[in-house]
């Protein structure tokens, strides 16, 4: 299955542009056999039907959105569930038909019609110029490489977020049983949870070492099949691969609604 990621922009007004322009570098990138990078700006209705086609895995927006924060300032929004009532979907498909584009429109009319993949992140820019203009301006343009970086984290990151929901399966499967390996797969599991809800690795590798040293040193408990071992393993060898991720740009995250400027590195 691919993961899509959408530049979501008004064409040529200013730093509203900006996930035009970050999707058309993108597109020219190898960010793997299972990434497709399109523009969305062609409205929140086109975009529900193309998800439908695709049935990406994971979708990853970038593009700017007016949210009162410093102006070319970045900012990973992890997507949750919407509570939406019936007449709020109605009036969000009543803008995207007229015209309207925007980040939140497409994610409030792909989610009340029901073609949201669970796991989406916007990467988004606050703009600083929205005047019509063919050329973003200076604090857009600084912050394009940070967020094209931030793109190409998430994109990396959604093998190893795949094999820790697979994992957690498996791990309720064993119910309590407490051996010193499972005890550290679980503390590694939850600490992915909160990479894919903040897009900080926090403790991540050291979970990892601690579980290697109890795998290696038998703490392991019995009848684990052949399947269980490939997904322990490849957890370790996916988070051995994305470890030089750890050092890139932070940016602060919020729940749907808030906002916060960019953290420090």
């Amino acid at each position: 299955m691919t993961v899509l990621v959408g530049g979501v922009a008004q064409l040529y007004q200013g730093d509203l542009d900006f996930g035009r322009v970050a999707a058309e570098r993108l597109a020219g990138e190898d960010l793997g056999r299972d990434v497709l990078v399109e523009d969305l700006s062609y409205g929140a209705i086109a975009v529900v039907h193309r998800l439908e086609d695709l049935r990406p895995r994971a979708l990853v927006l970038v593009g700017a959105a007016e949210r009162e924060r410093p102006s070319g300032s970045l900012e990973r929004r992890r997507h949750q569930p919407l509570e939406l009532q019936p007449e709020e979907v109605q009036v969000a498909v009543g803008d995207a038909a007229v015209g309207y584009v925007s980040i939140d429109l497409l994610l409030t009319v792909a989610w009340g019609l029901g073609g949201l993949p669970e796991r989406t992140v916007a990467i988004e820019l606050e703009p600083a110029s929205r005047e019509p203009s063919e050329t973003l301006s200076a604090p857009a343009q600084a912050g394009l490489e940070p967020a094209l970086a931030l793109v190409r984290d998430e994109v990396r990151r959604v093998p190893v977020l795949e094999l820790a929901d697979e994992l957690r399966e498996l791990v309720a499967a064993e119910g309590a049983e407490q051996t010193g390996s499972l005890r550290a797969l679980r503390a590694l599991l939850d600490e992915l949870e909160t990479v894919d809800r903040e897009g900080r690795w926090g403790r991540t590798f050291a979970h990892r070492e601690r579980l290697r040293r109890q795998i290696a040193g038998g703490h392991t408990g019995e009848g684990m099949s052949a399947l269980d071992w490939g997904l322990w393993w490849a957890l370790i060898e996916e988070l051995d691969r994305l470890q030089p991720l750890e050092d890139r740009i932070s940016v602060e995250v919020v729940p749907n609604g808030g906002c916060s400027p960019p953290a420090g590195p």
